[in-house]
């Protein structure tokens, strides 16, 4: 009789045991919630002037949020500007001058940053933060580490304040010898103890030598992109050295690095590219990233070829304005064509990397530790 008494009451026992363990489970698993989006957009409307929009998607769409902000992307100096938000977006009208991190934590859960992706500079041209995207492993970008840019000849004394307080260490121009005669960066302006690569080529001979882009043949906006896309499948070819160098500054830990060429969407767009896919991540992200000079570069309000007839690429200002639209803009179909023409030649992207590029399987690893983190 004991003995069946004491077999029931451990049966019990463990029954309850394992209850709890599942309950305990099953409680850990709803309270993680996690983002399947996460994005900080301006808006300038004569209602709501200078207002930015945090909005979010998450795995539980009634989870409620708290929000953040602080100078930088840190826990420990951040402070709560809203608590319990629900929905999936959150207005900021106390918007300043000063770029702002800000940290969304959806309760029990732990948050993800999120920064204005685009500088806000006077007279920066394509400016950007390549911080916060995630990578296949669930891990992320550091913000303030890498940044991609277009022409710096518009800065002003604002802008310089501003990009001084980042710290960059490297700058890496892929432009011309023209390119840099013309429109000359005065990096020693905000950042003086930066190193400043450049490349010693030609744009007119490359555009007039025997693999130059073939313009003659352009008589419609398709042609323009055929041309274009030819661009850029020899693109990671003819910058092979440039890029090289980029990535030997990446893994020796020389950052934060800009790089920038002139409207920060071709040769840099090629080179973020890169850059981003030796992180991890994932092809669908990194083809947004160049798609986004689109809407954040505007290319109509820099000089036209009859303000600037000396500058480097003031051809392209004569062709028809549909077929001028094609070089000015970043379909995604030409990133595309890169990824392919290297996968066609090496296998996978990351083959050329390590091959053309000469970064090792210790130089990626160095250059993931370097600038990816576990804290989203």
């Amino acid at each position: 009789m004991n003995k069946r008494i004491t077999q029931s009451a451990l049966v019990l026992s463990l029954s309850a045991a394992l209850l709890s363990a599942c309950s305990h489970q099953a409680t850990q698993t709803q309270t993680q919630t996690s983002f399947a989006s996460l994005t900080l957009v301006n808006e300038d409307s004569v209602f709501l002037p200078e207002s930015q929009l945090i909005y979010w998607e998450l795995s539980s769409a009634h989870t409620p949020v708290d929000i953040y902000r602080a100078a930088s992307p840190s826990t420990a100096s951040m402070t709560k500007i809203a608590d319990d938000v629900t929905g999936n977006s959150y207005r900021l009208t106390d918007v300043n001058d000063t770029r702002q991190y800000y940290y969304v934590q959806p309760e029990g859960s732990e948050g993800q940053w999120v920064a204005e992706r685009l500088l806000p500079l006077e007279g920066g041209h394509n400016f950007r933060d390549l911080g916060g995207y995630k990578t296949e492993n669930g891990r992320s970008v550091k913000w303030g580490r890498l940044y991609r840019s277009g022409t710096m000849v518009g800065l002003t004394e604002q802008d310089y304040e501003y990009l001084g307080a980042l710290d960059i260490r490297v700058i890496c121009d892929f432009r011309s010898r023209e390119e840099l005669a013309h429109e000359p960066t005065d990096w020693s302006s905000f950042a003086g103890d930066a190193q400043y690569l450049t490349g010693d080529y030609s744009m007119r001979e490359m555009m007039s030598g025997d693999d130059a882009l073939n313009f003659a043949s352009i008589r419609s906006a398709d042609d323009a992109k055929e041309v274009f896309a030819g661009f850029y499948r020899t693109g990671p070819y003819v910058f092979k050295e440039q890029y090289r160098k980029m990535f030997q500054e990446l893994a020796a830990g020389n950052a934060p690095l800009a790089f920038n060429c002139s409207a920060g969407k071709d040769r840099t767009g090629m080179a973020a590219a890169l850059v981003l896919t030796a992180l991890g991540v994932p092809r669908d992200t990194v083809v947004a990233d160049y798609a986004l000079t689109e809407k954040v570069a505007h290319h109509d309000e820099r000089p036209t070829q009859e303000e600037d007839q000396n500058a480097p690429h003031s051809g392209f200002t004569q062709m028809p304005a549909e077929i001028r639209a094609v070089f000015m803009g970043s379909d995604p179909i030409f990133i595309q064509a890169m990824f392919s023409e290297l996968e066609k030649n090496h296998g996978s992207t990351m083959a050329y990397i390590q091959k053309e590029l000469g970064v090792s399987q210790d130089d990626l690893a160095r250059i993931r530790a370097l600038y990816l983190t576990n804290q989203s």
